[in-house]
């Protein structure tokens, strides 16, 4: 009798031990498909960002076009060139020669520390303001206003042209730089922040500039 009962207990285990055994291949199986099917999620470099627009874009283009002082920032992708903002700025004197064509951005700064050329300084002494070589961010004679993004351009060996901010707002849209691209300050910041979104998925050498 109770060779029966021992029996029938061995029998019962072997049948558990097979289909946990079975449920194991099946598993392995399901998860060996699952790999298998499964794509391959390349991964970005800011997770809070990952419906970001501008990680679609390949390029993003800056046009300013100083026959109307209108600037443009547009994404470029695949499937073409979409608007993202555009803004009203002021641009070079009519009588002074100006940067034109495309070029890059070297660097980005808020608030920015101002220094001067010695042309600047001169100009400004002429105007009865004695212009010191560094001028802090905020100052109230930092023309650069809120934000300055550098530029590659070139004119005659000069290469100190900018996007930046102002000191005037009234002046926006009128022609009275000496070659910068002026902004008003709300909106250089904002596109600081578009610039800076951008260069979290690609480079700050994926920026393209082009001034005409």
């Amino acid at each position: 009798m109770y060779r029966f009962f021992f029996i029938l207990i061995l029998l019962k285990s072997l049948i558990i031990a097979s289909e946990v055994k079975y449920l194991e291949e099946i598993k392995t199986i399901g998860s060996q498909l699952i790999d298998k099917f499964t794509p391959e999620i390349a991964p970005v470099r800011k997770v809070d960002n990952l419906l970001s627009p501008f990680s679609y874009f390949d390029t993003l283009l800056i046009v300013v076009n100083s026959k109307n002082n209108i600037m443009t920032v547009s994404g470029k992708s695949k499937r073409g060139l979409k608007l993202l903002k555009s803004y009203k700025v002021s641009t070079a004197k009519k009588d002074i020669k100006k940067p034109l064509g495309e070029g890059n951005i070297t660097s980005i700064a808020l608030n920015p520390v101002w220094y001067p050329t010695s042309d600047t300084i001169e100009s400004f002494k002429k105007r009865g303001i004695d212009l010191p070589t560094v001028v802090p961010g905020g100052d109230k004679l930092n023309y650069m206003g809120s934000a300055k993004i550098n530029l590659t351009h070139r004119v005659d060996g000069k290469d100190t042209f900018r996007i930046h901010g102002t000191l005037s707002e009234k002046t926006i849209g009128s022609y009275e730089s000496a070659g910068c691209i002026r902004m008003k300050n709300e909106e250089v910041v904002q596109l600081v922040e578009i610039l800076n979104e951008f260069i979290d998925f690609k480079s700050i050498n994926d920026i393209k500039v082009i001034l005409k």
